[in-house]
């Protein structure tokens, strides 16, 4: 069986720009322990981290759709 990590490949490193822990931080005036922790969790996609900033400020948004 061919090895499945060579077959699906980890999306985020195929999603475009990435924040740095730092620059992810300042754009939201998070700090830089809440900054690191959805860093950790969500990988540094700019795409993937604006959209869970957008969530978190208007959860009602995503609701409608």
């Amino acid at each position: 069986m061919p090895d499945q990590s060579k077959l699906f490949p980890d999306h985020r490193r195929l999603s475009g720009e990435r924040y740095t822990v730092e620059t992810f931080r300042a754009a939201y005036d998070l700090s830089q322990d809440e900054a690191r922790r959805l860093f950790e969790k969500f990988g540094p996609s700019k795409r993937e981290l604006d959209l869970l900033m957008r969530a978190r400020r208007d959860p009602e948004q995503f609701l409608n759709f």
